[in-house]
């Protein structure tokens, strides 16, 4: 179908104003001029913005928060007992946080509220609890002392929690869900393209089927490796892209995060002084893969929090091919002056939360101590310096939502600027050719808001009134009717 947008403000990234003009789209893409058949829609002075990018979130994980129990305003015993009387074969939850329940849920407390197995995730992702009927079924004792594992006490961190992921394997119903509703939840924020990574617990051969049926949002997929090896699967995968669906990239992990105290510090943690995180590989381990990425062409994604991690990274990368094949840095909660001028010498770019520095204001500060936490989230310094920056949510962990984003981006860039890293930039760290532009000639994906983004945000909920991909609506509440 194709349409005329009619009375709307659109949004221009380059200059950053909006000029009152008509939007015609014309088999997917814009047009000059709209076609005979063409549907009209009268925006009534609406905004109309190019399709956000969120350059790094979990698009399965996502999906999955519509199936699973949720956690994230469990804030008693009472009520975690209340929600996980499941009748499930696995009750599946996420979102908790021990700082918000005052306790741990751990294996024995588990096992006094549900029989049945019980895997729940802290809402960071980098760590669960699991009663005695999960270590059962999943046959888990054998993972006691992985990333600091705790078999007896319920509690599996990092790769134990990957490998527990796999063996509690999700049921191709459960996908197919997910699959759907993580659209949903992304195109109703103004997301039309997701850079995502969701090699967890699932089969590469699984992922790649249930992606190929992706047809509504544009997922530029990150596959997990861990070694040299493994970056032939990026090459093997490549072969199974859609239109809807790219392979971009290899994504590594290096540390975990703040809330499960597994970042990994240079020092100790201020309110845990026995650990300082932990690590994945080390800088030389790391170096064989990035020299044999660069070789092969292929972009490289690190996940890194801690300042620990960021040293191991930044070595890694010393002398490698960053600028060429944009190699880049996910979080970075944590950097010094010296480390920021390290990552613009060496030219990598990076993926950035703002909503984090609202969401960890609380633990941030207890985990880091009064003199590191001036270190954290240095994402204006980062700009300043030169560095690529694009904007994510890293959902599930924290929300789809863009607006919560964008206000807590304003502690760090103009409205201006968080528009183009939550827009172009996204499509540049995917090497995508799409340019925002929404001018003849570019792809049909863009959104319809009742905001003006470049003023005080006061509706907090939804972002889009009316999203098109492909020059198709997938995404309508604009004035509650049917287009």
């Amino acid at each position: 179908m194709n349409f005329l947008l009619r009375n709307g403000q659109v949004y221009s990234v380059v200059s950053r104003s909006f000029s009152k003009r008509d939007i015609s789209i014309v088999d997917g893409r814009l047009a000059p001029l709209p076609a005979r058949d063409s549907r009209i829609i009268d925006l009534d002075g609406a905004y109309v913005y190019p399709g956000l990018v969120d350059s790094h979130a979990h698009f399965l994980g996502t999906g999955l928060q519509e199936i699973v129990v949720n956690l994230e305003e469990c804030s008693s015993l009472s009520n975690l007992e209340a929600l996980l009387k499941q009748d499930r074969e696995i009750v599946r939850a996420r979102g908790w946080d021990q700082e918000l329940l005052g306790f741990m849920p751990v294996r024995s407390l588990l096992d006094g509220i549900t029989s049945r197995p019980a895997i729940i995730v802290r809402r960071c992702g980098h760590i669960a609890t699991v009663n005695t009927e999960a270590i059962r079924r999943f046959d888990l004792e054998e993972l006691h002392g992985l990333d600091g594992t705790d078999v007896e006490l319920g509690i599996f961190k990092e790769r134990a929690l990957d490998e527990l992921n796999s063996r509690a394997a999700l049921t191709k119903e459960e996908t197919d869900i997910a699959l759907r509703k993580a659209s949903e939840r992304f195109l109703k924020h103004g997301v039309t393209s997701v850079h995502s990574d969701d090699l967890h617990g699932v089969e590469l051969e699984t992922l790649l089927d249930i992606m190929n049926k992706v047809d509504d949002i544009r997922v530029f997929e990150k596959i997990r490796v861990t070694s040299p090896e493994e970056l032939s699967m990026i090459e093997e995968s490549r072969t199974r892209e859609t239109d809807f669906f790219k392979v971009i990239s290899a994504k590594i992990y290096l540390d975990g995060s703040l809330g499960a105290r597994t970042a990994a510090l240079i020092s100790p943690y201020s309110d845990s002084v026995d650990t300082s995180g932990i690590l994945y590989m080390n800088s030389n381990e790391l170096k064989r893969i990035v020299q044999k990425a660069d070789i092969m062409g292929i972009q490289l994604c690190v996940h890194v929090i801690g300042d620990r991690a960021l040293d191991v990274a930044l070595d890694a990368f010393e002398g490698s091919l960053s600028r060429e094949l944009l190699h880049r840095l996910i979080h970075v909660q944590i950097a010094s002056a010296r480390q920021i001028d390290t990552i613009a010498e060496i030219g990598m770019a990076a993926s950035i939360q703002p909503i984090f520095s609202n969401s960890d204001r609380l633990i941030a500060p207890l985990r880091l101590g009064p003199t590191r936490i001036k270190d954290a989230y240095p994402f204006r310094e980062m700009k300043e310096a030169g560095i690529k920056i694009a904007f994510s949510t890293d959902s599930p962990v924290e929300s789809t939502a863009t607006i919560p984003n964008f206000v807590a981006a304003d502690e760090f860039f103009s409205r201006g600027d968080s528009i183009y890293m939550y827009s172009i930039a996204g499509h540049v760290l995917a090497k995508s050719d799409c340019q925002c532009s929404l001018l003849p000639g570019e792809v049909a994906d863009l959104f319809v808001s009742k905001q003006n983004l470049l003023e005080e945000i006061r509706k907090k909920d939804y972002l889009s009134e009316l999203t098109f991909v492909d020059g198709r609506i997938v995404h309508n509440v604009f004035t509650n009717r049917e287009i």
